[in-house]
């Protein structure tokens, strides 16, 4: 397998449109990528085990954990 294809598979994987899929270079295909990944605000947040119990919920439009009700 190229790089090419596996960033290929990756790209699916994160819900890219394989019918928009034009790499033929590595530089292409990891733009291509990165074009599907989703921000940085858009992920779960990290936990530890300070937050058992709590939930996930959205606040100022970005996941948090707090305290269940």
């Amino acid at each position: 397998m190229t790089n090419v294809e596996a960033l290929k598979g990756l790209y699916e994987k994160l819900g890219g449109d394989e019918s928009k899929w034009d790499a033929t270079t590595n530089d292409r295909a990891i733009e291509l990528v990165a074009s599907v990944c989703p921000d940085k605000d858009q992920v779960l947040p990290a936990v530890t085990a300070e937050d058992n119990g709590k939930i996930l919920t959205v606040v100022n439009g970005a996941w948090a954990a707090v305290e269940a009700i």
